[in-house]
């Protein structure tokens, strides 16, 4: 994948001034790409393929044993998940020359989320003028050399000495090079949003954002147009630039109660995307959209307010841009650095105030507190009041709930990087658990709260870092589950999950005793509309009974609905396949003497998922559990019985990427499944074993270097957390340790 000419932009900085002077130049050699002049600030196109290449230009003479170092200012962006000086055919190899390519001593931050690739010990006097040269990614080696970051960013990296029996390095004045991410044109797909609920004849207000193969949104390419789904292409209503790249326009659903979904239409490339499912009734409950987690700046981990990270951007963005209808901010408290609440959280209270509008978006207070998983795990706090006091970062987790027992404020668990597993519960506060997030799906997780019979209805949530709340699921280089398992570690998502909840009206006080009933569902992204009720109970509900139950489901998928599994307790009681947008099902069932929970999982075609909150059923009817299998049975599938079908083509890359960067050996019995149309971008499925365990793998080949996913088990709801597995110590011998 060499260019023939590989430059494709040049950025040279001068400096002057303690500690040092001279020039520091960043270029991008990509694998595919046109050159370009020297420019202020490298603009590179998300997701492309190549090599940075810094040199950095004493213009003074140093003595030996002084040292360079070249390293990142914000902490969110990555040059690469992780660099390594070990393995000159994989990913992310960093070496450091002189001009004359000797090699130089270097010490490389192989960790997760690494911020310095080089930090260089000049072994000699170094003469003023004379080059030192940094490649992260070299491909000089047969190597793919590094993703660039997937996602529209502007970041800054810094150039740094240290004169010799010196131990800190001191910056550079100026010597600071700055990194523009832009969008991979062109538009790959269009996302569009509108309200769930309406009624009959009413005006309601559509957004489509058109993204690139990475989800960043971008420019729209020609024009669009939004109609009804009997219209023929170019009909319709024109949609107007709005808030950021989004576009909108008003349209006016059916006089009539039933279900609707309008198409948005881009003419000139024959693209036709309809709305998620609309229904129209006179009756409530509405559905509403939104979530608790997506991050912003925290003054610490995303150390840098920009647009991305501020929150009317972030609240802006909810409410114009994806067509939330409600949002809590989920920025990071430390408890190691306390003192940075302080520097956001007027912050966000500002945003809330100025946001605040009943009946178009109702904007909350929250945060992640944070702490080791025997101490309480991760949990996020969301407060009713715009006038909510202030967290203190260093309280345990009794202070959590003592504290906010006294105002209207809720506990979310959550299982992100440290999973809040249930060592401890206040029914008083957590009405609500995380069922998934942008990490991935962890139905194992709510299992672990309801089999120890706490009442918890379900929630979807971003864990966004991108300030892109709503926006449906991205998949990334690197981030996934196998922190431990793999070299270069599989992909992660970004954004993507979310809560729908039944309201009556969009206030926040209707809002908030919908959460406090538990009337809400879990999807992965999808805005499908989930009915679940027992003896006509909406979900989240406790009934009695003395006999017989009657359950009933109602879907209306995004996209054809794959498969719908009833579970109660620890068992699947049912399970039907589907084959159409729409799913209805009914079932009577005696549930055992005592107290059980009913809930759903829906599945679509494209790989989204949803669940309803449970309804608990306190009964005497005596019924029996003999013969269900278990929530999270696995299916049994013959590998040698798989014969040859869509995903097979795709299984030569996978085994030599698995070859290049892993370990492929590892990867036993190895087998092509099926090919899956998804939002996010198509992907092969392929399962296999690992150390005797089942694993699946996503191989997400539209890439210019696909990307991997890999899951516990051969299902995509969370079988198992895998992080802290015995079975998963590193493939290969001697491997880095990746800290999680």
């Amino acid at each position: 994948m060499q260019a023939k000419n590989p430059l494709y932009q040049r950025l040279v900085v001068r400096f002057a001034g303690e500690p040092c002077s001279g020039s520091a130049t960043l270029a991008w050699e990509a694998a595919v790409g046109p050159s370009a002049p020297p420019a202020r600030l490298v603009t590179v196109e998300a997701g492309r393929c190549g090599t940075w290449v810094a040199t950095i230009r004493p213009g003074e003479a140093l003595p030996a044993g002084s040292g360079v170092v070249l390293t990142k200012i914000d902490n969110e962006f990555r040059l690469d998940w992780r660099h390594q000086d070990y393995w000159p055919r994989s990913m992310g190899y960093v070496t450091v020359e002189d001009d004359r390519g000797e090699a130089l001593p270097f010490a490389c931050e192989t960790t997760m989320k690494a911020a310095t690739p080089a930090l260089v010990t000049l072994p000699r006097d170094w003469r003023a003028g004379e080059g030192l040269v940094i490649r992260i990614g070299d491909r000089r080696w047969g190597g793919l050399g590094v993703p660039v970051w997937p996602s529209t960013y502007q970041a800054d990296l810094m150039v740094g000495v240290r004169w010799p029996g010196e131990e800190a390095f001191r910056p550079v004045p100026g010597a600071t090079l700055t990194i523009r991410i832009v969008p991979l044109p062109p538009a790959r797909n269009y996302y569009v949003f509108a309200p769930s609920s309406a009624r009959p004849d009413e005006e309601v207000r559509v957004l489509a954002l058109p993204v690139d193969a990475n989800g960043n949104p971008m420019p729209p390419e020609g024009e669009v147009r939004l109609g009804g789904p009997a219209e023929a292409a170019g009909n319709g209503v024109t949609m107007v630039q709005g808030h950021g790249h989004a576009l909108w326009a008003r349209a006016r659903v059916a006089a009539e109660e039933g279900l609707q979904r309008l198409t948005v239409r881009v003419p000139e490339r024959g693209v036709e995307v309809p709305t998620n499912p609309i229904r129209v009734s006179r009756d409530g409950p509405n559905v509403y959209w939104g979530e608790f987690h997506s991050h912003g700046y925290d003054a610490f981990e995303l150390n840098i307010l920009n647009e991305e990270s501020d929150p009317r951007r972030m609240f802006e963005n909810a409410r114009d841009v994806t067509g939330l209808s409600f949002l809590a901010t989920g920025s990071h408290m430390f408890r190691e650095h306390p003192e940075a609440v302080s520097e956001w959280w007027g912050m966000y209270q500002e945003a809330v105030r100025a946001y605040d509008a009943p009946g178009r978006f109702v904007p909350y207070l929250g945060c992640e507190w944070r702490d080791k998983q025997p101490l309480g795990g991760d949990r996020n706090l969301v407060f009713r009041d715009l006038d909510a006091p202030q967290p203190d970062a260093t309280w345990r987790i009794a202070e959590v709930y003592e504290h906010l027992a006294r105002i209207p404020a809720m506990v979310i668990p959550h299982v992100g990087g440290t999973a809040s597993l249930p060592y401890y519960h206040d029914a008083r506060l957590e009405p609500l658990c995380e069922m998934t997030s942008g990490t991935g799906n962890s139905e194992w997780f709510a299992q672990a709260y309801l089999q120890k019979g706490y009442h918890m209805g379900m929630v979807g949530a971003s864990d966004g870092h991108q300030g892109r709340p709503g926006h449906p699921r991205s998949v990334g280089p690197n981030g996934g589950h196998f922190v431990d398992l793999l070299r270069r570690r599989d992909a992660n998502y970004g954004g993507g999950p979310l809560l729908g909840v039944l309201a009556e009206t969009l206030t926040r006080e209707a809002l908030w005793e919908a959460f406090q009933a538990r009337r809400t569902y879990a999807t992965t992204g999808a805005r499908a509309l989930l009915d679940f009720r027992v003896n006509g109970a909406l979900m989240g509900s406790q009934v009695r009974s003395s006999g017989p139950v009657r359950l009933d489901v109602a879907v209306e998928g995004t996209a054809p609905i794959a498969r719908v599994d009833l579970i109660r307790g620890a068992h699947r009681l049912a399970r039907w396949e589907g084959g159409s947008l729409a799913f209805d099902a009914h079932l009577e069932d005696r549930p055992p003497t005592g107290e059980c929970y009913y809930y759903v999982r829906v599945e679509q075609s494209d790989g989204e998922y949803l669940w309803s909150s449970p309804i608990w059923v306190d009964s005497t009817a005596g019924g029996s559990v003999e013969g269900l299998p278990a929530w999270n049975a696995p299916d049994e599938v013959d590998l040698a019985a798989v014969g040859e079908n869509e995903a097979s083509q795709y299984l030569p890359a996978l085994q030599e990427y698995l070859r290049r960067e892993e370990k492929l050996e590892a990867f036993e019995r190895l087998t092509p499944i099926r090919v899956v149309r998804a939002p996010l971008g198509d992907y092969a499925v392929f399962y296999c074993y690992i150390r005797g365990h089942r694993v699946l793998i996503q191989w997400f080949f539209e890439f210019e270097v696909p990307r991997m996913r890999m899951e516990y088990g051969w299902v995509l709801y969370g079988a198992e957390m895998v992080k802290g597995q015995p079975w998963a110590r590193p493939l290969a011998e001697g491997q880095d340790t990746l800290g999680g």
